[in-house]
């Protein structure tokens, strides 16, 4: 190490301490503190609001779009990969497809399971595509903006701040000089220097921080990307599962029991009167239309297991338990 080497170590430690003791004279309240102007301070305002509600809504976008611990962020972008990680919903999708093929896919109960299994699939092969829309239209320009742009305007403004401390610790050595008038020359001299350095640099992130506001348009672009990313994802799973409940409509339920009621059918438990205490209007077409005061048949033994009735004035059907109130048999 040759001895220019030397000496600028000891002049970067010299400076180093320096910092540390105006910084702390400061916090003590024995030394003054160059303030900066009150745009200037806005501007500081500002970058650190932007900073701040940037990292926080990234931190939480990143728990909503990768709270499945099975998916790791490399597969998103392999998803025609075999080796993929899978979604909650394609787990699930599985353990469906598997027990409706043991249950029998020629059953009720397993080509029901088989379905809803295939659809489950589906909705998490949607969910990964939406993550990946997701990190490429929002996160990774928003994570890009906080490691580019506001990265520079934090290191700037950390530079600022050490180039106060010299110019501090400079006005505090020429105020308390009892010097020889040579080294008070030299004092000020380093004063005049550290002021110009001071205010270069200070134009310098003044200059980078009034560029942030201009990033907000492009910052609301991202967002506006990530809406219709999101809006298309609910879009094609509202679409999937609409389909599933089509198919399954024909599946055998407990409404079909009603379904093949009708007036000539005989009472298959106790029938007895009961007086309507409430309007019912028809939920579907197994529901009887009723009006408040009306006395009508029930059978009291059909409602195990439901909140309903079934009922018969012209026609059977359901009726709420909650719209009766059945007649003491005298």
């Amino acid at each position: 190490m040759d001895m220019e080497n030397v000496k600028q170590i000891f002049r970067d430690a010299g400076t180093a301490i320096s910092r540390a003791v105006q910084f702390t004279e400061e916090k003590l309240g024995k030394a003054e503190k160059t303030e900066q102007d009150p745009n200037f301070e806005q501007l500081v305002t500002f970058c650190d609001n932007t900073k701040q509600n940037t990292e926080t809504i990234l931190k939480n976008m990143e728990f909503i779009l990768n709270s499945n611990p099975g998916m790791r962020v490399e597969n998103l972008f392999f998803l025609d990969k075999k080796k993929s990680g899978l979604s909650s919903s394609e787990y699930l999708g599985i353990a469906m497809t598997e027990a409706g093929n043991d249950f029998g896919p020629d059953t009720a109960y397993g080509s029901a399971l088989i379905k809803v299994g295939n659809i489950q699939q589906t909705l998490g092969l949607n969910q990964r595509e939406f993550i990946k829309s997701a990190n490429d239209c929002f996160v990774n320009p928003m994570n890009k903006y906080l490691e580019t742009d506001m990265k520079t305007v934090v290191k700037e403004r950390s530079l600022l701040e050490k180039r106060r401390l010299d110019l501090d610790a400079c006005k505090t050595r020429v105020r308390k000089t009892r010097m020889l008038a040579t080294t008070k020359v030299k004092a000020e001299h380093d004063l005049k220097v550290a002021q110009e350095e001071y205010d270069r640099q200070a134009e310098i992130t003044k200059l980078l921080m009034e560029g942030v506001p201009s990033a907000h348009p492009q910052h609301l672009q991202h967002l506006l990307d990530f809406v219709d990313t999101q809006a298309a994802f609910y879009l094609k799973c509202h679409e999937s599962l609409m389909s599933l409940q089509s198919d399954l409509s024909g599946f055998p339920s407990d409404q079909d029991n009603i379904a093949t009621l009708s007036p000539d059918t005989p009472a298959l438990g106790r029938i007895q009167q009961a007086k309507v205490i409430t309007s019912q209007e028809p939920r579907d077409a197994h529901d009887l239309r009723l009006s408040a005061g009306e006395i009508i048949s029930i059978d009291v033994n059909s409602d195990i297991g439901s909140n309903y009735f079934i009922g018969k004035k012209i026609q059977k059907g359901k009726v709420y338990k909650s719209n009766v109130r059945l007649l003491n048999q005298g």
